[in-house]
């Protein structure tokens, strides 16, 4: 796992939208004028004096210590907070080629279940790592907005809208600076997880049309059946 700190200041992926995103380690973030029109004025105090920075303002607070606060990143075919599936059309949805982008092959996750129960194993016996409110329950599915008018909250679970097309679902914590490694990167041994993966070549999803299968969750006698709408 790598930092906010070390995705928002990566080199190379200046304008191609992949894993560099310099709001990365951004909490807050507030205009001073939003669609032409002003909505707040900032000022900063000089030896007493108070002086405006002007209509074009903008204010940004950034992560206390983003270089201790990790993330790992995957992509998800699940419906954003408004209950649709973005990109959906007609029951089915095409991956971006631009997952190539990547690496030749994706791991994918068979049993979601098991692998959240493993890596909350693996969390909770590492007395190193640590939570916070910042973290907003340290997992879920991000939230793409328009940074250009966007007024409020960052943090780790919103992202500008030119990420959409990687369905990002993410874990993060927060972990000493003793346990990291040579590169500054959080090693977490989650163990063999073979049995509930696979790894295939990155074709099989990139470019490629998944037809979805909604339906509803029900408890039969203890246990949970899929029942297709």
């Amino acid at each position: 796992m790598n930092s906010v700190e070390f995705f928002s200041g990566m080199k190379g992926e200046e304008t191609t939208a992949l894993r560099r995103d310099v709001l990365e380690k951004n909490y807050l973030k507030f205009h001073s004028q939003l669609g032409g029109k002003q909505v707040g004025e900032f000022f900063v105090e000089i030896n007493g004096e108070q002086i405006s920075l002007g209509p074009d303002a903008v204010l940004r607070v950034d992560l206390p210590k983003p270089s201790n606060i990790f993330i790992f990143c995957m992509a998800a075919l699940a419906d954003g907070l408004d209950g649709t599936m973005y990109g959906e059309q007609q029951g089915s949805v095409t991956l971006s080629n631009r997952f190539v982008e990547f690496g030749n092959h994706v791991l994918v996750v068979k049993n979601n279940k098991e692998f959240s129960r493993r890596l909350s194993a693996a969390i909770t016996s590492n007395p190193h790592l640590f939570s916070s409110p910042f973290f907003e329950g340290g997992f879920g599915q991000v939230d793409y907005v328009d940074m250009n008018t966007h007024n409020g909250v960052v943090g780790l679970f919103r992202k500008d809208l030119e990420y959409q097309w990687q369905r990002e679902y993410r874990f993060c914590l927060g972990a000493d600076s003793e346990i990291l490694n040579s590169k500054g990167a959080l090693e977490l041994d989650l163990g063999d997880l073979s049995d509930i993966t696979s790894i295939v070549p990155v074709e099989h999803y990139a470019s490629q049309t998944i037809t979805l299968k909604r339906g509803v969750i029900e408890t039969v006698d203890g246990v949970k059946l899929h029942r297709e709408d």
